[in-house]
């Protein structure tokens, strides 16, 4: 096997929050591009996945939540292998605190969508239908959802 120059795997922790059947999203711009995620982000060394996502939603959002079980994994690797990250998403309740935006310079915005206002936003990674299985509740059984990546 030849070795690629070394890189690491970003690991991306992310809470799905559906409140009064619509799904929290945040916003991140780059540059003027405007796109939309699972709130959340990466895991420091030797913290828990757990502790991680409740750590970057009080940072992000403001709030405090309870992390259940996985909802879905997906791999996002950049077709020139320049960036691979593994997103980790897990089902959230929301225990306390007022959504606020959090200060960090790419954070936009933050919204709940319904199904159909999904359809008019940029998410990232690309899991728009398995988003809306989550809000219909007809999940289709997979949690891996395998390599995701779309260019801005």
């Amino acid at each position: 096997m030849i070795f690629r120059k070394l890189k690491n795997t970003r690991v991306r922790v992310a809470g799905v929050f559906v409140e009064d059947g619509k799904l929290l999203l945040i916003a991140h711009k780059k540059r003027k591009d405007v796109y939309w995620l699972l709130p959340g982000g990466g895991v420091d060394f030797g913290e828990s996945l757990g502790d991680a996502l409740k750590r970057e939603l009080c940072e992000e959002l403001s709030i405090e939540a309870e992390v259940h079980d996985i909802a879905f994994i997906c791999d996002s690797i950049g077709p020139g292998l320049e960036r691979h990250i593994v997103n980790i998403c897990f089902y959230c309740t929301r225990v306390n605190g007022e959504l606020s935006l959090g200060s960090e310079k790419r954070l936009h915005d933050y919204s709940f969508f319904d199904a159909a206002g999904l359809d008019g936003i940029t998410i990232f990674p690309p899991m728009r239908e398995e988003l809306k299985s989550v809000l219909s509740g007809k999940k289709d059984g997979r949690t891996y959802l395998g390599k995701r990546w779309m260019d801005l």
